[in-house]
């Protein structure tokens, strides 16, 4: 299929205007998204959102698409981002698929690993602890995400981590057996995941259950923590887990140890998702008390 521009003109003559769009702040292969304001909603009533206003050109992405709504219009969680709106429109006589969220103020974590480079233990916990309860409450619907990597990560100016871009996860059937989806060497990654960050079971095509969330985060933290990936985005490294003993890493016991288990190649092994969430703020609350106690020390010396 031919790529087309999107036009912000031609966008919000197909939204009725009722979206002022501004500057166009992703874009790939199946459409683009835009910084917009919504001032009013579909039944004429006024609004003030802003948006992040994802288009979708490709008629190939309807089942994409269609995931990520029936998901995110069955939750709400502060670490996951709000749908605002969704639907059908004309761009320049295209037929397009459209999705607002709410727009979060601040960066992906891939910007900020790649400007900032490589983060603290006190500023990778947070990370953990949010996306690990945007993924227990995914699997409270017993869905998966399938796609976490830095990218998918936004870091609200506040601090909070965001999980965004839902659109490949995997619904469970009433037997509680997700829907398989084929091995990675078979289909664009871009489609259903990305190479690097994949758990084993899910470059293998298996059925998939929050685990598969679990060992990907396991991977972005460890990312954030080296300020490299720890294959080196290799996928096929990936396929007997990691060993993070192995890495030369400057951080606490109780992380090494959570992180060790996140990262096995057994799915059954890496730990309980409603969990870890709590625990990662546990571990947190333990550094920051360290790192008083010791400026505390300092402090005391010096006089």
């Amino acid at each position: 299929m031919t790529f087309r521009t999107f036009v912000p003109a031609e966008i919000e003559a197909a939204l009725d205007r009722r979206y002022v769009v501004g500057q166009q702040i992703a874009v790939g292969g199946q459409g683009a998204v835009f910084a917009a304001t919504r001032n009013s909603r579909r039944d004429g009533t006024a609004a003030n959102d802003a948006v992040a206003l994802k288009l979708h050109f490709d008629p190939r992405q309807a089942i994409r698409v269609e995931r990520e709504v029936t998901a995110l219009e069955n939750l709400s969680h502060p670490n996951l981002a709000r749908l605002i709106e969704y639907g059908h429109c004309y761009v320049a006589d295209r037929k397009t698929r459209y999705i607002a969220y709410e727009f979060i103020e601040g960066n992906t974590l891939r910007q900020r690993l790649k400007t900032g480079g490589r983060l603290m233990e006190s500023e990778v916990l947070p990370i953990g602890r949010d996306i690990a309860a945007a993924i227990a409450v995914l699997w409270s619907q017993k869905i998966v995400h399938g796609d976490i990597k830095p990218s998918n990560i936004m870091l609200r100016e506040s601090g909070e981590a965001v999980l965004i871009d839902l659109g490949i996860l995997s619904f469970f059937e009433e037997d509680r057996a997700t829907r398989p989806l084929r091995p990675v060497s078979n289909f664009a990654p871009e489609r259903w995941g990305s190479a690097g960050y994949l758990s084993p079971e899910q470059a293998r095509g298996e059925k998939l259950t929050c685990a598969s969330d679990i060992f990907s985060l396991g991977v972005v933290m460890l990312e954030c923590l080296q300020g490299w990936h720890p294959t080196n985005g290799s996928q096929s490294a990936l396929a007997h887990g990691i060993q993070p003993g192995e890495l030369r890493l400057d951080i606490t016991p109780g992380l090494r140890n959570v992180l060790d288990k996140m990262v096995l190649a057994t799915p059954g092994s890496r730990g309980n998702v409603t969990k870890l969430s709590s625990y990662f703020q546990v571990l947190l609350e333990r550094t920051a008390q360290e790192l008083a106690s010791g400026r505390q020390v300092r402090k005391t010396k010096s006089h």
